[in-house]
């Protein structure tokens, strides 16, 4: 759209005078961000990086070296020949008084026996002055069904569209891999830890959040990633649990798997478990402690009268209706994996059960903002995904015993495709 204020005529022509630096970013992807992967069967080797062959027997622990192009290869066990990379990366600048966020997309197509072609091209820029001054720079953001592509001329843009399906997704800001480490931040963001490290968070979250937000902040320098991403998304509440934030950050202990030790914590508070011991809550083998209450946790449910657990879901089963009531009879699949939505409470009984997993001791049915569906081959459960309602992320996807089935990247992907209708039943759900 055609600038209007005098902030938007100022931020189009600084952006104007912008180097172009695509060529730049994509040799530091190339080194740093994009995957170097070789395909391995027992006869050969394809490194995806110059499309060149060797042999198998320069393979060590699943790694190698290509003797072409000197490249160090993660090695797959696959027979496909070709691949495609699709990324984004920024990287942060200080022009005039603005925090400038400049987002590029990237994508690499591979093929044995072809050098790798690349292309880049820069989609979107933040100018950030302060809160109520905020101005975007990008081209056409075009979503639907069908197709994510950014097309058309760097304009200025509305940071909303009030035709998403949720008012609080922003149309115009994207998640990069990694910010270029010679990105320059504002030293009232660096001060408070926001620097090129950042993860989990888009820099435009960051900045906008993490100011106003004392444990943000604290969460961030302590570099605990996952639980600052959960306390600025608000899945999973930390009022309760800063105390034993406080403890792990004490003993340098990182919280890898955010969504895992917040399950942890509610089994040891189900056991009367010290929240504020360290020998609790920082376990040296997160998912063994996690199996192992889980389990006995399970035991005693399983010594409880069958009757009284029948009654206590049927006891639930109507407000669980009520929550869920939209969704019931969503499935989609792609000929061999079904995802279908957990229709009922003892449904999760059931899940939980051969899964062995806490979807149901956990009391997953009873979360308004998030929806468990069951992925399931000839219908016998593989995986359960748990859904943001909020942002509809994919929170977590869990096969038998909380590991990934063979079929996870495919459950995923299969996931983000229908993702959509998801958001429709909600729209429709908002608009009646």
């Amino acid at each position: 759209m055609k600038p209007k204020t005098k902030l938007q005529h100022q931020v189009l022509e600084l952006s104007y005078y912008l180097p172009n630096i695509e060529n730049k970013m994509l040799d530091w992807a190339k080194v740093s961000v994009l995957k170097h992967i070789g395909y391995a069967t027992k006869s050969r080797v394809i490194c995806m990086d110059c499309g060149e062959k060797f042999s198998p027997e320069l393979v060590k622990r699943k790694r190698a070296k290509c003797p072409h192009c000197q490249q160090k290869l993660v090695i797959e066990e696959s027979r496909k020949s070709t691949m495609k990379q699709h990324i984004f990366v920024a990287m942060c600048k200080v022009v005039d008084d603005f925090q400038v966020i400049r987002n590029f997309e990237i994508y690499s197509y591979h093929k044995a026996g072809k050098q790798t072609r690349y292309f880049v091209m820069e989609i979107l820029q933040h100018w950030y002055l302060n809160e109520k001054k905020h101005e975007v720079v990008a081209r056409n953001h075009t979503v639907n069904g069908y197709c994510d592509s950014w097309n058309g001329d760097m304009e200025i843009r509305k940071e909303y569209n009030r035709y998403y399906y949720s008012s609080s997704y922003d149309k115009y800001d994207v998640y990069p891999e990694k910010l270029h480490p010679d990105s320059e931040i504002k030293p009232e963001f660096k001060k408070i830890g926001i620097d090129h490290t950042l993860k989990e968070l888009s820099m435009l979250e960051a900045i906008k959040s993490i100011p106003k937000n004392q444990r943000a902040e604290t969460l961030l320098k302590a570099k605990q990633y996952g639980l600052l991403y959960g306390e600025i998304k608000g899945h999973e509440p930390i009022n309760f649990r800063w105390p034993s934030i406080k403890i792990c950050m004490r003993n340098k202990y990182y919280v890898s798997d955010s969504k895992m030790w917040f399950d942890y914590l509610d089994l040891l508070s189900y056991f009367h478990k010290d929240l504020r011991n360290a020998h609790y809550v920082c376990p040296k083998d997160l998912k063994k402690s996690h199996d192992r209450l889980m389990n006995k946790k399970r035991a005693i449910q399983k010594k409880e009268d069958e009757e009284r657990r029948k009654a206590r879901a049927i006891e639930n089963e109507a407000a669980f209706k009520v929550l869920k009531e939209k969704f019931m009879g969503l499935s989609f699949s792609d000929g061999l994996i079904l995802i279908k939505v957990l229709e009922s409470v003892q449904e999760y009984v059931e899940e939980g059960d051969k899964l062995h997993h806490c979807v149901f001791t956990n009391n997953y049915f009873s979360k308004p903002n998030t929806l468990c569906l069951s992925a399931r081959i000839e219908n016998e459960p593989i995986e359960t995904i748990e859904l943001s309602l909020n942002d509809f992320k994919i929170l977590q996807c869990r096969g038998k015993h909380n590991q990934s089935s063979e079929h996870h990247d495919r459950i995923i992907q299969l996931m983000n495709k229908n993702i959509r209708k998801i958001k429709q039943l909600t729209k429709q759900k908002q608009t009646a």
